[in-house]
């Protein structure tokens, strides 16, 4: 049975936390979905102020072999990181339990993950795993597939399961369209860009909790 865990831990625990504490108005977010047995961390988006002097303080990480910008969008930008180095004890964690992050995002103090792992067993190693390396976490919830299901809701938040079901009804699922992004957006009184990144995760864990079976 797939597990859910939820947890934080602080941001120099994990990539890209002295950069995240160098420039306290920047946030990221991990590309969903991300299988961590085949490569960690290699996208991530960004937002801030400062997302110009933040690239620089990256690629002069020790561990970092390259930064490229793939793409912006309004107040965001989307980077390609090779690493020169393993990125982190956790990151390590992560990849030997055969997690997969479903969610992930940091900011100055802490980043904030949802992995999804394949049992029971799987998440006590990596609690386990994390002791021994004396890597703080702290839990904020574990659950089950079935139990996020229960509800119907597929543990989408008010607002990502709204947005879903406002393009439905305004046909922006259709082909062609009924509605642009733009205009789903001024039903929304929000940017194009927010929707965008709202319908993401929202479909990233629809996926995650669907589509996706254990083995």
């Amino acid at each position: 049975m797939s597990i859910i865990a939820e947890f934080t831990t602080p941001a120099g625990e994990f990539a890209l936390g002295d950069a995240l504490a160098a420039h306290p108005d920047v946030r990221v977010e991990l590309e969903k979905v991300v299988p961590t047995r085949k490569e960690i961390l290699p996208f991530f988006w960004a937002w801030g102020e400062t997302l110009a002097e933040f690239a620089e303080t990256v690629r002069e990480q020790p561990r970092v072999e390259s930064l490229e910008v793939l793409d912006s969008i309004d107040d965001q930008t989307l980077y390609r990181v090779e690493w020169a180095d393993v990125v982190a004890d956790l990151a390590r964690v992560i990849q030997r339990v055969d997690a997969t992050v479903l969610e992930a995002s940091g900011q100055r103090d802490a980043w904030r993950f949802e992995l999804r792992f394949p049992s029971h067993d799987a998440v006590r190693s990596f609690q386990s795993d994390c002791i021994d390396h004396d890597i703080s976490l702290e839990l904020q919830r574990l659950h089950s597939l079935t139990e996020i299901d229960a509800d119907g809701t597929y543990d989408l938040t008010a607002e990502q399961r709204d947005t879903l079901l406002t393009a439905l009804e305004h046909g922006y699922f259709e082909e062609p369209r009924d509605v642009t992004l733009e205009e789903l957006a001024d039903l929304l009184d929000l940017s194009p860009t927010a929707v965008s990144g709202r319908m993401r995760r929202a479909e990233a864990k629809l996926i995650a909790r669907t589509l996706v079976t254990d083995t």
